[in-house]
């Protein structure tokens, strides 16, 4: 997907609006990687001699924005769309299930630890739109996480493009390799957050 996505937009007027409108059609329902694009948005901006900052924010924007469609779809379809055949194609019974657990567990707060869920992210926040968690509520925890993950993700793809573009079996090696140091990272986020907030919950009780 990351050398696709190179051979399309390099060299074009799409190599930075072409990541972005990718990111806006995430929130529609394209079946692609966000992490990847950000990722290939970051090399194609080390290629074409554009600021990391600069790419950070087009891309930060395309992510806010996806996210905001697949919110507002939970707002206005809700249930309605859950049982079409489509979206259990898209979201599974039992991944509906595992985002009602998380939701019962973390509630709004899950909106922040979502971001960094692949898997779940589009569940999760189509979920707060149907459970009318508040919009600002909404946009202020994923803006959040957000403002760490897309910008991490695009300086991700400058330094490997920097580092291994005369190589590049070696930068797909590097990039999987990577992957997995964010998967484990990723892990440590979701499990100290249920920390703090197992530990908040049982503050509240005492």
């Amino acid at each position: 997907m990351f050398e696709t996505l190179l051979e399309a937009f390099q060299g074009s007027p799409l190599a930075l609006w072409g990541p972005l409108a990718l990111l806006l059609l995430c929130g529609l329902g394209l079946p692609i990687p966000e992490d990847i694009v950000l990722i290939a948005a970051g090399a194609l901006g080390e290629m074409e001699g554009r600021s990391w900052l600069q790419v950070s924010v087009v891309m930060y924007l395309g992510v806010i924005g996806g996210d905001t469609m697949i919110f507002f779809a939970g707002r206005q379809f809700g249930t309605r769309l859950m049982a079409t055949r489509w979206f259990q194609r898209v979201c599974s019974p039992e991944k509906q299930r595992k985002v009602e657990q998380f939701y019962e567990k973390h509630g709004a707060k899950g909106l922040f630890i979502g971001r960094f869920l692949p898997g779940l992210r589009a569940p999760i926040f189509f979920s707060a739109g149907s459970l009318r968690v508040s919009f600002w509520k909404f946009l202020a925890l994923d803006g959040f996480a957000a403002l760490i993950s897309a910008p991490f993700f695009v300086w991700l793809g400058h330094w490997l493009w920097d580092n291994f573009q005369d190589n590049f079996e070696e930068l797909q090696e590097m990039l999987v390799r990577t992957q997995s140091y964010v998967l484990w990272v990723t892990i440590g986020i979701v499990v100290v957050g249920g920390l703090f907030f197992w530990l908040s919950v049982r503050r509240r009780t005492e």
